[in-house]
């Protein structure tokens, strides 16, 4: 989950690549109706829990 919003355009998380060793997060941000991303975003703070079921 996303801890800051330090940039103006909203920001959605994927997590992929997961394995047993890890993981991979990416920070993609998010078109909103007419708004448009330019690709780039601000470093933010990610909290992530890994946890075994």
């Amino acid at each position: 989950m996303a801890q800051t919003f330090n940039g103006p355009e909203a920001h959605g998380i994927r997590i992929h690549k997961v394995a047993n060793t890890g993981f991979l997060i990416r920070l993609n941000e998010v078109n909103a109706g007419t708004a448009k991303s330019d690709g780039r975003h601000t470093t933010e703070t990610i909290g992530w829990l890994a946890a075994t079921v």
